[in-house]
């Protein structure tokens, strides 16, 4: 029911808006986040909480663009929550494909982890508890307006080298969201 809203919803703004050029520049961005997870050589999958995130970027006239996010499992409260939560950041690079006379990028680049930080009970400081985050994703940007892009995205983590784990654990996520430039 959610993905037939913002479907029509999507399709809406699209046949409201004027599309843009696809945009270079400073941009803040937020996506909701689906999360899938599986165990090499494990025949079932591992649950994964859905989440957001939050993050901003610079993308620069070549195409390249140079980003830094976070994201937390369940919602957006779960970034401010001290009962357990965690916020995992990421420092990304990305190519986007400028085509010309369509407001669509394809983009394609890769991510590391900065860390997987927690609240300290007392404090109120975070923790960094995991730096072992590798990947790469695959996206596509539609310049809805001049100032407003739609994103989707493919993106595939491995956290092979996480401390006291055995085997390569890898996450499949799936972004959809907004970024505003």
């Amino acid at each position: 029911m959610m993905a037939r809203i913002f479907a029509l919803s999507a399709g809406l703004l699209m046949l409201a808006a004027v599309p843009g050029p696809a945009q270079q520049g400073f941009a803040l961005k937020g996506h909701f986040l689906y999360n899938s997870s599986a165990r090499e050589g494990a025949r079932d999958s591992i649950p994964a909480a859905n989440g957001v995130s939050l993050g901003a970027e610079v993308v620069l006239p070549l195409g390249i663009g140079l980003g830094i996010s976070g994201y937390a499992a369940g919602g957006a409260s779960r970034f401010f929550d001290d009962e357990g939560s965690s916020l995992t950041g990421l420092a990304e690079a990305n190519y986007f494909l400028n085509l010309p006379l369509l407001p669509i990028s394809p983009y394609v680049g890769v991510h590391a982890g900065l860390g997987r930080y927690k609240w300290r009970d007392a404090s109120g400081l975070l923790k960094d508890t995991e730096r072992s985050q590798l990947g790469f994703q695959l996206g596509l940007r539609l310049q809805l307006i001049s100032l407003l892009g739609l994103d989707a995205q493919f993106r595939r983590v491995s956290n092979s080298e996480a401390e006291g784990q055995s085997g390569s654990l890898e996450r499949n996520q799936i972004l959809v969201g907004i970024t505003l430039f």
